[in-house]
């Protein structure tokens, strides 16, 4: 049985993913630091293929514990949309771009990863957007979102989408 660790886990996509993993037979850790609060992940206590690390991405000896053991990794953990990340700008650089770095620098050459990216990295187009358009990211979420899918993508064994 495949294990995988699923980082923002309790996020708006995490959420419903984790579960849908746990319902196709994998096993699941989901990493989070429940900045906003959520409970949706309590239910799964109960499932014996379901572990929960509450913790931040940017602490490294968390990321490495959270690697341990696992098969692929998908990273959905970020500060997201424009809004939040206008608020508080350091923090979107320290979590997208350094908290994906360590994700990225710590994951063995055998853990793949899927990489949450964004639209935002395309900036405004007006043509319809493929993944062969020219990168132009407006605001600090898209940008940051760019870097860390640049540093993924060059490591190799990994996919953005």
């Amino acid at each position: 049985m495949k294990k995988i660790l699923v980082t923002g886990g309790t996020g708006y996509v995490g959420s419903v993913l984790f579960s849908k993993l746990l319902n196709r037979g994998y096993k699941v850790r989901v990493l989070d630091n429940l900045i906003y609060g959520q409970t949706c992940h309590l239910p799964y206590f109960l499932n014996e293929n379901f572990e929960f690390i509450n913790g931040d991405i940017r602490t490294k000896k968390t990321v490495k514990e959270a690697l341990e053991n696992v098969d692929g990794i998908i990273h959905l953990a970020a500060i997201v949309g424009a809004p939040a990340c206008r608020e508080n700008p350091r923090l979107t650089r320290e979590v997208n771009v350094g908290g994906s770095r360590n994700i990225n620098q710590l994951r063995s050459k055998n853990q793949f990863l899927i990489y949450a990216s964004t639209g935002s990295v395309y900036g405004a187009l007006d043509e319809i957007c493929t993944e062969r358009s020219p990168t132009n990211p407006l605001s600090l979420y898209g940008k940051t979102k760019l870097i860390a899918e640049q540093e993924i993508m060059e490591k190799g064994n990994s996919i953005a989408g």
